[in-house]
């Protein structure tokens, strides 16, 4: 049913963001909450930005330079999520203006121009560059009615919103949800590729009889110096998928994280996607063939991305092809191009060694949950990937540990985080346990284990310089799974479920401080870190965070987070493909450029998900592979800092290259969302 339209405009009040509408009550007051400051971790490895206090602008988004247009020039900019608000959420736009104003007034309107609700608001939230001095924030958080609606500014200027809905979370983001699992169908490997999507052909079956080669070693610009040494082999490592857009390679420490994300949504979900549980367990069979346990090795990586500077040595990043062409190329021993064809595997430590923690915690965690889901149809198949869990995870290295392995270059990922995998993967063990009704004595032990990391990772604390939920700190997650697993546990909580609760809180808290440097309220450092992984991150934590006990406090800043990632952002764009109405055509996939369009419309990789706003600095030098069609979408430079960017291009890899770990947190943020609150 259409809700009335607006017969009379109503007195408006003297709050920063007021909002008269017919039979509904004003906008809700905003509580401002000062929090303690913290850094998040970074993808590209850069030095961690200071707190920044007092409403001060960090570096990230400081004011364009005299290159840029008068501000006087700058039309004004209306940002919304683009998918929409649920009824009962917080419901956020902003206006962007080239100078300050006494107030803006806005409608929110049907696409007709059926007016529902009218607002003033004076809440300058600051300047963004040069060209938009002001940023207004417009709240219609009063207004519930379900519809298909956009924000028109009445005055001082005109604009116009792109169309989102008010609806609810299952509608808004169970579409999402099936996307995200679609984008892992186009980055499939290996012979079982499903053709209906971007006509995808068998590709790598090389794989299925690798070679083990000992550690390669990395220079200055990741360049592979000396030759690669054969130590082992063949192996069977065909199948999963593709690491990221660019490139073909495979990577256990990606793999593993995205892949548990995903069962945790398919085992919550209760079979309202079809398509997840299967997709998720396609993975899962993958990682399956890195743990030789007769071996008790681990495999961590397929292929390699740089070559040597010479190019006597190729790496996927030398070409630009669809994947199946890799079988092709008819290399022999000594060709430049061989280890393109006849992909490396490397070890995370040789056979029967202790493994690196983070990559131990991440295995179990997934056999673990493979577990859970498999408890009830096939108990024996879960029993044994429940044996594997407790094996992979009795060999972790936990002491003297250094630098934890994750990728060869190790900068391609620069964890350094692992006592978060070790909770989660014993948290994960005792859900399998209680699936599995498995003996007492077990579960107890593995609480206590789980318990034990738990509090060392807590102990690290959430200073400046800590990181927020995404693929380098799954705090949260293995917080959450361990308040779970208590909660079905008989006996006393071998921890104080308020400690877990409390650190949620904190690593929440971490995002707020940040917020309050952006007039756009992300809850990361903009640019050094990856945005949209980080904004799904916090609205993950504070999903599971409600779930498990915690208050509302954080749920209009967590609301923001997908906001932004949607499309309330400067730029005006949605950073997940097929989302909203502006999103990225121009992908670094070579799946998705070679086999899709490059118009947003029609056959292309819906689902996937990409950084968003980086840093100017990694825009630099960037240049074409032969092979790679041209494609540039959008005018986002107006909206740029001097110290942030944004492209649609498919050279602008920082900008809108996609990701396992960035796809399977959104899908997992949009599984919890479409739960609603608290679920």
């Amino acid at each position: 049913m259409r809700p009335p339209s607006l017969t009379a405009v109503a007195a408006i009040g003297a709050l920063a963001v007021s909002a008269a509408l017919v039979s509904a009550p004003g906008a809700a007051a905003r509580a401002d909450s000062a929090r303690a400051a913290a850094s998040p971790g970074t993808r590209a490895d850069s030095p961690a930005t200071p707190a920044v206090r007092a409403g001060s602008r960090t570096a990230a988004v400081a004011l364009a330079g005299p290159a840029d247009s008068p501000a006087a020039a700058a039309a004004p900019q209306l940002r919304v999520n683009q998918v929409g608000y649920p009824p009962t959420s917080t419901k956020v736009a902003f206006v962007m203006l080239p100078t300050a104003v006494g107030s803006v007034g806005f409608a929110l309107e049907s696409p007709r121009g059926s007016v529902y609700l009218v607002g003033r608001s004076t809440d300058d939230l600051g300047p963004w560059n040069s060209r938009y001095q002001a940023v207004y924030k417009l709240d219609f958080s009063a207004f519930r009615h379900p519809g298909s609606y956009r924000i028109k500014i009445t005055r001082p200027v005109a604009a116009i919103s792109p169309t989102f809905l008010i609806a609810s979370p299952q509608v808004l983001y169970g579409k999402l949800v099936k996307n995200a699992v679609r984008y892992f169908s186009s980055e499939r490997d290996g012979a079982d590729v499903r053709a209906s999507v971007l006509h995808r052909e068998a590709a790598n079956l090389t794989d299925r009889s690798a070679t083990v080669y000992a550690d390669p070693r990395y220079g200055r610009n990741d360049n592979l110096l000396g030759k690669l040494t054969a130590i082992g082999g063949p192996v069977d490592v065909s199948g999963g998928w593709f690491d990221a857009g660019g490139g073909y390679e495979k990577f256990a420490y990606t793999a593993s994280y995205s892949d548990a994300l995903m069962l945790m949504a398919a085992r919550d979900s209760a079979g309202r996607y079809p398509t997840l549980a299967p997709e998720a367990d396609f993975g899962l069979r993958w990682i399956g063939k890195l743990w030789n346990p007769v071996k008790k090795v681990m495999y961590v990586q397929v292929g390699i991305g740089n070559g040597n500077a010479s190019n006597t040595i190729e790496g996927d990043y030398n070409f630009w092809f669809l994947p199946q062409r890799e079988d092709q190329l008819g290399a022999k021993p000594g060709d430049p191009d061989y280890y393109v064809e006849y992909r490396p595997v490397f070890e995370a430590a040789p056979p029967g060694k202790p493994i690196s923690p983070d990559l131990a915690g991440r295995f179990a965690a997934d056999f673990a949950l493979g577990a859970q889901l498999d408890a009830k149809s096939q108990p024996r198949e879960a029993r044994r990937l429940l044996a594997q869990a407790r094996e992979v995870y009795a060999m972790a290295k936990t002491t003297d540990v250094g630098a934890i392995v994750t990728t060869f270059p190790h900068d391609y990922y620069p964890g350094s985080e692992w006592k978060s995998d070790m909770a989660w993967g014993a948290a994960e063990i005792s859900l399998a346990d209680e699936a599995l009704g498995g003996q007492s004595g077990h579960l107890h032990a593995d609480l206590t284990t789980a318990a034990r990391w738990a509090l060392a990772y807590i102990a690290q604390g959430h200073r400046a310089g800590s990181d927020t939920f995404n693929l380098y700190d799954n705090g949260a997650v293995a917080e959450a799974e361990l308040l779970q697993a208590m909660r079905q546990a008989p006996g006393k909580p071998v921890i104080a479920p308020v400690a877990l609760l409390d650190d949620l809180a904190a690593q929440l808290r971490v995002g707020e401080d940040w917020a309050r440097g952006d007039p756009f309220g992300l809850g990361t450092d903009l640019g050094p870190s990856d945005a949209s992984p980080h904004a799904f991150g916090i609205y993950i934590t504070n999903a599971l965070y409600q779930r498990y006990g915690g208050s509302d406090a954080f749920g209009a800043f967590a609301q923001q987070q997908m906001n932004f990632a949607l499309g309330a952002n400067a730029w005006g764009s949605a950073f997940v493909v097929g989302a909203g109405s502006t999103f990225p055509h121009c992908m670094q996939s070579e799946i998705g450029n070679l086999a899709g369009s490059l118009d947003g419309r029609g056959d292309i990789q819906l689902g996937g998900v990409t950084d968003g706003p980086s840093s100017l600095a990694n825009f630099h030098g960037l240049g074409t592979v032969q092979g790679m069609r041209a494609c540039s979408a959008g005018d986002f430079k107006p909206f740029d800092t001097t110290a942030v960017g944004y492209e649609d291009n498919v050279v602008s890899w920082p900008s809108v290259e996609p990701a396992d770990d960035y796809t399977a947190g959104s899908l997992l943020a949009f599984a919890l969302g479409a739960q609603g609150p608290g679920a």
